[in-house]
């Protein structure tokens, strides 16, 4: 089972396919990012490969460490040496391990309770937990709150939980005191008209609380 990247921060760069949007999380790097998701709903498999091929190259070459992983697209992240990400649907995370191999980094979206004892999270390195709280992203769904966050930290433990949904820097210490040990960002930093200074902002707070 691979380390946890650190610092413990994860950004979600969401629609990644569009050339601005890259350009947001190539600055979220240079800025002090080290960890890097790569999820587009909107684009169709051939788009999304060759996306991910350029932009992973360019988060590389501003960061050689940089963590990446692809969310859903296990042969992508075989083809590109990422980690993969997957969820209640799609391949689960023993069979994403086959493909990819003991070393690589797999990481799960869970939104219940239960999930962190089913079958298809067994040999998971991370999860991300979400919504915690309301998210322009996900306009529909009702955040879960800090007691489930701390409720399924308990659950998954001794695995990493990365609280998702509505992460502001002023709401980092509230996730890692109920045993998140990282946040994933998306809309702070991606859609914010400085996205550098955004993730300057949440490391800081990650700093201030780390344990």
């Amino acid at each position: 089972m691979a380390a946890l990247p650190y610092p413990r921060l994860a950004l979600i760069a969401d629609g990644f396919a569009d050339d601005a949007r890259a350009d947001r999380a190539v600055e979220a790097v240079a800025a002090g990012v080290r960890w890097v998701h790569l999820r587009d709903h909107e684009v169709g498999p051939d788009r999304f490969r060759e996306a991910a091929r350029s932009v992973v190259a360019r988060l590389r070459d501003v960061h050689e460490d940089v963590t990446i992983t692809i969310n859903s697209q296990v042969d992508v992240a075989d083809a590109l040496g990422c980690g993969a990400h997957v969820g209640w649907r799609g391949p689960t995370v023993a069979e994403t391990r086959d493909q990819l191999g003991p070393d690589a980094l797999i990481g799960y979206s869970a939104h219940e309770h239960v999930e962190a004892e089913g079958d298809r999270t067994q040999g998971v390195d991370y999860y991300f937990f979400s919504p915690v709280f309301p998210t322009s992203s996900k306009p529909g769904q009702p955040p879960t709150g800090i007691g489930p966050l701390r409720a399924f930290c308990q659950t998954a433990s001794p695995v990493p939980v990365l609280a998702l949904g509505g992460i502001t820097p002023d709401r980092v210490s509230a996730c890692r005191e109920a045993g998140a040990r990282g946040v994933a960002v998306l809309s702070g930093i991606m859609d914010v008209d400085t996205p550098q200074a955004a993730a300057r902002a949440y490391l800081r707070a990650l700093n201030e609380v780390r344990k």
